[in-house]
Order: structure tokens, then sequence, then C-alpha cells
């Protein structure tokens, strides 16, 4: 009884590193952990820095609207949104309102015309109205 030499096996290659990889299955596609933990990190990279700058300027656009409420100002033009940081592609919701294009960046409402923003005001969340509705309960001791 004989054995075959293997001696025309092909060798898998390492996607992350070119190495051959030379032991365990046949279709294997990384050498070590290490490597399969690298590539795949590099090929999520990019989806997940688009989901982080739209998050972040998200949170830009709230903060600078945040600072006009404080303010107590409800219209500002478009150009000097703009000089603070303000980003108008960057959104949450958006809807057709009478005559008008409501915005909303979080819990924050804003009519948005090419020239100014204008009517911003805070939303007014469930989460909220059910606290202020919700009577104060009380603890009576019965003796």
């Amino acid at each position: 009884m004989g054995y075959k030499a293997e001696d025309n096996r092909k060798f898998a290659v390492c996607l992350e590193c070119g190495d051959e990889i030379q032991y365990g299955r046949t279709d294997r596609k990384f050498c070590c952990e290490n490597c399969k933990n690298k590539y795949h990190n590099r090929m999520t990279r990019n989806s997940r820095n688009v989901k982080l700058r739209i998050i972040n300027s998200l949170h830009k656009n709230y903060k600078i609207l945040e600072r006009m409420l404080k303010l107590g100002l409800d219209s500002i033009d478009m150009t000097e949104l703009k000089h603070l940081g303000f980003d108008p592609s960057f959104v949450t919701s958006y809807r057709k309102f009478r005559r008008h294009d409501e915005f909303c960046c979080f819990d924050i409402r804003f009519i948005m015309t090419p020239n100014r923003i204008y009517s911003v005001s805070r939303l007014q969340t469930a989460l909220a109205d059910n606290e202020e509705d919700e009577p104060e309960k009380s603890v009576h001791s019965h003796r």
C-alpha cells in the first residue's frame, strides 16, 4: 500500500498579507486570526467613516440650533448659519407643511429657505408630555 505524494498541492494565499497558507483546510482565506481581523476592519473602514461623518454633522447642526434657542433666536440668515458650521444637507426629517418645507434635527424643528432659517422651535416629545401629564404619586401610610 503506497501513499500519494502531495507535491503538486496548490496552497491558498492569505487575503491580507499574501503569505501561502500551508496548513488547515484547503479553502482557508487567512493565515491567522490577526490577518482576518485586519482585512475585515480595512473593508468596513469606509462605511464606518461615512456614518461617523454624518453623525458628527448632525451633532454640530443640533448644537448650533440649540444655541439659537438658548439665545432666543427663531430666525437667522443662511450665510451666517453656514459660517457657524451649519450644514443644511444634514437633517433627521423633512415634511411639506402647507406652503413650506419643514425640517427637523432630532427634536428641533425649523423652516428652511435658500436664504434663511426661521421658526426654530423645540418639538414637544411624547416622553416629555407623558411626564407632565402624570400626577405625582404619593405614598400614604396606613395605621
